[in-house]
């Protein structure tokens, strides 16, 4: 029977909203044609037993404003062996978890490696979640060094980055490292699409978990909205539970007062945000404190049997120093001290020294004993 001129009004309105939908599924990711600066260059990496070898490694470096003011790539190689950390950064751009992730590899010669999964733009796109659904952006692995990738969203952007060494052990490490380089291989060889929801920044790392399963990222917010990335690491026990998350993300925020231009750039964004507290304050607090990242500042004092040495104020409230070597060339001196502190019932008060530093103005105190 053939169909009549009202079922061919029905069929053709059902279809309609179809052609879209087909005519996205039916785009074809490539490499070719003009990219935005930043994404211009692919990294191309060779492995030759434990030597990794990348070349187009971006070195970026930015104005105030965030246009490049260098753009260098570089080729490095990496001994995979020595891979001694892995840290994961969490980068705020926007409120409500809107956040980009990225992973930095360290290793043992005090070289690092960033890998950031981004939507590779044209000239003329600008990004939004909603064009990512729709395959409007093509997916890029970038290496880079942290100067650039880092420094870009702390120093230049003023974003607020969060960076977290991971808790996992050196075969978890190298499956990371192995599984992020084979994705950036699988890119040169065959474009894809970057989608918001399902091939992002964030579960581009989580495929490499064994134990993840893609509808989890559908599922759970803080994968959808990045930003709550670390509470979700914290569960699964990548990131460390002894602080309170948001004490945490307080210590571990990178300040944006580090310039990418500075040598010690890499050794500073590791370094925790200590809370300035006084001796005083931390003795009546101790409990409050423990394990947090401290400054205070006083009169090194020691005894040598059995050997060990403390700070203390002008009223003799004091806490221990460890370790003994690096305060016992400080001995009677002022001084400020950076280090996570720690109490327990049976051994006191103590500070796990991360620095130490005489300061200008000495102040005396009666006795360099214990009573």
């Amino acid at each position: 029977m053939f169909a009549t001129h009202r079922q061919y009004k029905w069929l053709f309105a059902l279809l309609i909203p179809l052609i879209p939908a087909v005519w996205l599924f039916v785009l074809t990711p490539v490499h070719d044609g003009e990219w935005l600066p930043g994404h211009a260059r692919l990294p191309e990496i060779s492995i030759d037993e434990d030597t990794l070898t990348i070349r187009h490694l971006r070195d970026f470096r930015y104005h105030p404003d965030g246009r490049i003011r260098e753009a260098h790539y570089r080729q490095q190689q990496l001994s995979l062996d020595s891979l001694q950390q892995v840290w994961l950064g969490i980068s705020h751009f926007a409120d409500n978890g809107l956040a980009h992730t990225f992973l930095s590899f360290e290793f043992a010669d005090g070289q690092s490696l960033v890998a950031s999964v981004e939507a590779r733009m044209r000239p003329g796109q600008d990004y939004h979640p909603l064009p990512g659904i729709l395959r409007q952006y093509h997916k890029i692995i970038v290496l880079g060094t942290e100067q650039d990738i880092i420094g870009l969203r702390s120093y230049i952007r003023g974003e607020r980055v969060l960076f977290y060494p991971l808790t996992l052990n050196a075969k978890q490490q190298q499956h990371l490292l192995r599984g992020m380089m084979h994705d950036v291989q699988a890119i040169s060889q065959q474009a894809t699409f970057y989608n918001t929801l399902l091939d992002n920044c964030t579960t581009s790392l989580l495929r490499h978990d064994p134990r993840h399963r893609p509808w989890h990222s559908l599922l759970d917010y803080r994968i959808l909205l990045p930003g709550h990335a670390d509470a979700y690491a914290r569960e699964r026990g990548w990131i460390s539970t002894q602080l309170p998350l948001a004490r945490q993300r307080a210590e571990l925020a990178i300040s944006s007062a580090i310039p990418p231009d500075s040598s010690e750039f890499s050794r500073r964004i590791r370094l925790p945000n200590y809370q300035q507290l006084s001796l005083a304050l931390l003795v009546l607090q101790q409990e409050q404190h423990h394990l947090g990242a401290v400054r205070t500042h006083g009169i090194v004092r020691g005894l040598e049997q059995p050997r060990h040495y403390w700070i203390e104020d002008q009223r003799q409230q004091r806490i221990g120093l460890e370790p003994l070597e690096v305060a016992a060339p400080y001995l009677g001196k002022q001084v400020e001290v950076t280090g996570r502190f720690r109490y327990q019932r049976d051994r006191g008060r103590s500070i796990d020294l991360d620095s130490i530093q005489t300061l200008p103005v000495p102040v005396t105190t009666p006795s360099q004993a214990l009573p």
